[in-house]
C-alpha cells in the first residue's frame, strides 16, 4: 500500500461514551496503526458536547464545540466507530455529527474522506444509518459499505486486539488513505461483516 507523500492525519471519533467500552479500546487500537506518513489521532471525549441547539450554535461556539471542530479541520480524514445502540448509532456520536455539519456553508466534514465502522453483537441496520448521516453531513464517505464488527466469541476486553478486528482498523485506514492521494474516495475493499451473529449490543 502506498500513501501520499505528505503527512496524512486520520481523526479517529469514538461513539461510546463508557469507560472500558469495546468501541474505545478499538478507537486506541487504532492508533496503533499509525505510520511514518499516515498519523492517527483520537478525537476528544464526546461527553463534554452539549445536546445540539441551534440556540447554542452560536460565534463563538461553545468550547467543547469549537475544540472538535478544529480537530476535524486540521485532520485529512475521519474515521468514525459506533458500538449500536437500539438498532442505530449511539445518541453520542450522532450528537456529534449534528454539532459538525454545522456551520451551515463551513463544516469541517463538507468533503473530507471519512469512513465507519460499526461494532456490536448485531448492527441491527446501524451501518446503513451511520453512512446515511456521513452523506447528511456533508462528508464524503468511502463507497464500500460499512463493515460491522461483530463481537460474538470475542472477550471484550481482547477484542481490540483481535487479527479479525485489526484487520479490519487496517483495511478502513487504508481506504482513508487511498481516497487522499486520489483526492476523492473511491470503493476500496473492506472487511465484510465480522462474526456478526445474535442480536444484542455493546454500549
Amino acid at each position: 500500500m502506498s500513501y501520499p507523500p505528505a503527512r496524512h492525519r486520520t481523526l479517529v471519533l469514538s461513539g461510546s461514551l463508557r469507560t472500558g467500552s469495546v468501541t474505545g479500546r478499538i478507537a486506541r487500537a487504532a492508533l496503533d496503526r499509525g505510520h511514518l506518513g499516515h498519523e492517527v489521532v483520537l478525537a476528544a471525549d464526546l461527553d463534554q458536547l452539549p445536546l445540539f441547539n441551534e440556540d447554542l450554535d452560536t460565534d463563538p461556539a461553545p468550547a467543547a464545540v469549537a475544540a472538535l471542530r478544529a480537530q476535524v479541520a486540521t485532520a485529512n480524514s475521519v474515521l468514525v466507530l459506533s458500538p449500536v445502540h437500539n438498532a442505530s448509532v449511539s445518541a453520542a456520536l450522532k450528537n456529534a455529527l449534528d454539532w459538525l455539519s454545522r456551520p451551515r456553508d463551513a463544516s469541517p466534514l463538507a468533503g473530507k474522506p471519512v469512513t465507519g465502522l460499526v461494532i456490536g453483537y448485531h448492527s441491527h441496520g446501524a451501518e446503513d444509518h451511520l453512512e446515511a448521516i456521513l452523506r447528511a453531513v456533508g462528508a464524503h464517505p468511502n463507497p464500500a459499505p460499512i463493515p460491522v464488527l461483530g463481537l460474538r466469541g470475542l472477550d471484550p476486553q481482547r477484542a481490540a486486539h483481535d487479527h479479525r478486528i485489526t484487520a479490519a482498523l487496517a483495511q478502513a485506514l487504508d481506504a482513508l488513505a487511498l481516497a487522499l492521494a486520489l483526492g476523492e474516495a473511491r470503493p476500496v475493499p473492506l472487511a465484510s461483516d465480522i462474526g456478526a451473529a445474535s442480536a444484542g449490543e455493546i454500549r
